[in-house]
């Protein structure tokens, strides 16, 4: 998934409290030890440990409840239409008043006037509605703008006078909607297993990221993509069903299970995308990913175009003179990369003055599949001599090059993929996340 990481970041409260109500953990103490960063989803060509745990292990665990989980499915809306496969009725959210009744096929019409919700022509008192199947055993299902859902929809006038969408949805629900979206169900059972376990993990972690919106989670790249059961595959829905209520945990907590698409060969730590360093996130080899088709990429502009882009972004250099960076060594940091190789910062020397470009900013600056990049200049093969580019002609080639796609921490997609020929899942994402453990939220 590529994909510009949130700036605003999960409330370490929030997730770890109703990590505890779920699992009877008890928490001396909560640190906010959060990343700012989110799950990479794969380029469109990849949409095409301990053992595996069997029976016995789930024996004699205590039953829990499986949650809810609420997905902000879009914000902003002037209205909103729904219908159902079956009989659906509408109630109050604060009061649980009921409020209509509608006959299954029937459409409903939400609309706001007067910063009021009308729904069906006719003003309410409510700010927030919930809608469900009359009879949940008849297992049907709601649609909202043509998708259909598992669980209630919840329509809320925001702030602004717009609606915004929820799904409220049981966990695994949700899981089976988003694992099609973020790996393609045609690859290996165990790549879609760990694809599974890392997703839910996510989502257990990231509850409570939206509050401030209504919702838990959202349902783009920001979070997880969630496209309801007009995503849900068989394949995929039998790694959730396998796994299920299974996540990571490090010290009792649930961890940040990042995800990306390719990692070039070797995966990035936490702090590298602007977070700080997590002990289950560090840098690891990953020759498995070599697999990936298009590993090796390459970007170019032009001296006058680079320094164009970069005073668009607020680095204003003026003319561009040099570009200082140590060469790229996988697996070697220096006082401008990571210990990945992955660019930490990267100087430009111009006119106006020197700028320091963090590496994870200049990546959606120039547009990088990845941060572990070198650059060099010109149609030929020279990279930086000593660590320095001169530059003398404004219409000089710079070509950024590298390995990888998105931004390399936790588990590697395409990696997980060659992996599955001969690993079982937990083998797998313990590859990618160290000394973590297996619990089951129910």
């Amino acid at each position: 998934m590529d994909r510009h990481f949130g700036t605003v970041w999960r409330k370490a409260f929030c997730t770890f409290f109703l990590w505890a109500v779920l699992s009877g953990v008890c928490l001396a103490t909560v640190k906010d030890f959060q990343p700012e960063m989110t799950p990479d989803k794969p380029s469109a060509t990849a949409r095409t440990s301990g053992k595996k745990s069997d029976d016995s292990e789930g024996r004699g665990r205590i039953p829990k409840e499986e949650p809810t989980i609420r997905v902000g499915l879009s914000e902003g809306q002037a209205s909103a239409i729904l219908t159902a496969d079956d009989a659906y009725v509408v109630r109050d959210v604060l009061t649980g008043q009921g409020l209509d009744k509608f006959k299954g096929n029937t459409m409903t019409t939400i609309t706001v006037q007067g910063r009021q919700l009308v729904i069906n022509g006719k003003a309410i008192s409510a700010k927030s509605v919930r809608f469900s199947i009359a009879d949940p055993r008849t297992m049907r299902y709601l649609s909202v703008a043509g998708k259909k859902y598992h669980g209630n929809i919840v329509l809320t006038l925001a702030k602004d006078g717009t609606i915004t969408v929820i799904n409220e949805v049981k966990l695994d629900d949700y899981i089976g909607g988003v694992i099609s979206e973020e790996m393609s169900p045609g690859w290996p059972m165990e790549a879609l297993k760990a694809q599974a376990v890392a997703a839910r993990t996510f989502a257990v972690y990231s509850l409570g990221l939206h509050n401030e919106d209504g919702y838990d989670v959202c349902a783009t790249t920001h979070c997880q993509v969630y496209g309801g059961i007009a995503s849900e595959s068989p394949e995929g829905l039998r790694a959730v069903s396998s796994t299920r209520g299974e996540i990571m945990t490090y010290q009792g907590k649930p961890i940040y299970a990042a995800f990306h698409a390719s990692s070039g060969g070797m995966t990035a730590g936490s702090e590298e995308s602007g977070g700080i360093a997590l002990p289950y996130l560090k840098p690891v080899r990953d020759p498995q990913d070599n697999a990936t088709p298009n590993r090796n990429w390459q970007v170019s502009t032009s001296a006058k175009e680079l320094s164009s882009d970069l005073s668009a972004a607020g680095f204003r250099v003026g003319t561009l003179k040099a570009i200082e960076l140590t060469p790229l060594k996988v697996g070697e940091g220096s006082t401008d990369r990571y210990a990945s190789g992955r660019l930490k910062e990267v100087r430009f020397i111009g006119t106006l003055q020197t700028v320091v470009v963090p590496g994870p900013k200049l990546r959606w600056i120039v547009g990088l599949p990845s941060t572990l990049a070198d650059v060099r200049y010109g149609t030929g093969t020279k990279t930086a001599r000593n660590g320095k580019i001169e530059i003398s002609n404004q219409n000089t080639e710079i070509v950024f090059f590298g390995s990888g796609r998105g931004h390399g921490i936790g588990l590697s997609q395409w990696g997980a993929k060659a992996m599955a020929a001969k690993k079982k899942y937990r083998d797998i994402l313990s590859h990618y996340y160290k000394d973590v453990e297996y619990s089951f939220l129910f």
